[in-house]
């Protein structure tokens, strides 16, 4: 990277929205398994948790990551880079999943449960076994995607084999 990038306004207040846009978007949905282990306890409660991921994703995590993704392609196409370089890479193909999986897995699936836990309480106050089915299938690939999260951070910090 050139002295002229780093010092470049536009490129700092790029910069700054990517980062800002990673916190936001992100930073939230290391959360959500906290409030899920609580379900045991106040099934009744569910709902509400549920509704508030559902906002937290329309919200923060979808515009943060359409931010994140422009923010990222300023950058590539304003700074001084390689664009073969592997942190490049590692940053759009983690974009792309996560995208995916929010849109084809977190959104509908999150829905599902949300009805489910609602059918489940409207009938006692116990969640059913479909309902766990669908929660420990969201935590399986949430651990995945907050993987997929901090392998993209660190390439993005470290930026190896430049």
């Amino acid at each position: 990277m050139s002295l002229a990038t780093i010092v470049d306004p536009g490129y700092k207040i790029a910069l700054f929205l990517h980062i800002l846009a990673v916190v936001l978007a992100f930073g939230p949905t290391f959360g959500y398994a906290l409030f899920f282990s609580v379900a045991p306890q106040y099934p009744r409660a569910v709902p509400a948790i549920l509704t508030g991921v559902q906002r937290c994703d329309r919200y923060l995590v979808n515009p943060g990551m359409i931010v994140l993704l422009l923010a990222g392609i300023y950058l590539l196409s304003d700074g001084d880079w390689d664009s073969g370089s592997a942190f490049i890479t590692v940053g759009f193909v983690a974009i792309i999943a996560l995208f995916a999986l929010q849109h084809g897995v977190f959104q509908p699936q999150t829905r599902k449960a949300k009805a489910l836990a609602e059918a489940d309480l409207e009938r006692g106050d116990t969640l059913g076994p479909e309902f766990t089915a669908v929660s420990q299938r969201l935590g399986q690939v949430g651990g995945l995607a907050g993987l997929i999260v901090i392998v993209a951070i660190f390439f993005m910090a470290y930026k190896p084999f430049l």
